[in-house]
């Protein structure tokens, strides 16, 4: 039977409306990971996602298996998608990476940065220290999120925006799984308003070596927390509630 031209039409409508609607639900599972909306280990239930967008199972299977193929989510035969649980060497390794590759966007932009961006991380900032003082985790994770990328996006190159994106979706449920543990002292000056300062004086080489400086501190923070941990296994940290679909 010879497919008419209407029906043709209509089936490539569906088709490209699937693959939209398949890479929309990809942008927000791929934002949920970077700002740990998910915790390791967490499962993905393809049906629960897919009622939760109001959508069917097929885009939602769709992008999770492009997030499979990053190596954001991980899935065996049998089992449902979930949240990989990094060792702290690997995650040592993406730091490392993340390190050169965000000094270079800071110095970037520090060159690009406009008066209205200076302004939107001013804004990022104060929800961000709202978000905390209120105890809002994920409010204050999804803030500082956006902090880094308004900074990274200002560097006019989005190949190194999209590579430092792959890295902070790697490390992003492992770095926001210790949280709020390793926040920042109320009595120091926070990183964020350092960073601020060099932009605004455009000092590319300030600006870099803070944001690397941002980025050590606080995974420093990390793995104190994880030794005293070990050191005291019976101590339970607070936990954030998860997102984790059963």
């Amino acid at each position: 039977m010879t497919m008419q031209p209407d029906e043709q039409q209509t089936d490539a409508g569906l088709a490209l409306n699937r693959d939209s609607l398949s890479e929309r639900i990809y942008a927000r599972l791929r934002l949920a990971l970077m700002t740990g909306q998910y915790e390791p280990g967490a499962k993905l239930n393809i049906r629960k996602l897919a009622a939760a967008y109001e959508t069917s199972p097929t885009p939602v299977r769709e992008a999770v298996g492009q997030l499979v193929r990053e190596g954001a989510l991980e899935l065996k035969l049998g089992y449902q998608a979930r949240v990989p649980v990094i060792s702290i060497p690997r995650y040592i390794n993406i730091r490392e990476t993340r390190a050169p590759l965000e000094r270079l966007a800071a110095e970037l932009s520090a060159v690009n940065v406009t008066g209205d961006d200076i302004r939107k991380l001013e804004d990022l900032h104060g929800a961000f220290v709202e978000a905390e003082a209120a105890e809002q985790w994920k409010a204050a994770l999804s803030a500082n999120q956006e902090f880094h990328f308004t900074i990274y996006r200002a560097s006019n190159n989005d190949v190194l925006v999209r590579v430092i994106e792959n890295l902070w979706l790697l490390a992003g449920p492992f770095v926001t799984h210790q949280y709020p543990n390793i926040r920042q002292a109320a009595s120091e000056v926070h990183p964020h308003l350092l960073i601020i300062d060099a932009l605004s004086r455009r000092s590319p080489s300030e600006a870099g070596e803070l944001v690397v400086r941002d980025l050590r501190e606080g995974s420093y923070r990390i793995l104190e927390q994880l030794k005293l941990a070990e050191a005291h296994p019976k101590r339970k940290s607070v936990r954030r509630s998860g997102h984790e679909e059963d």
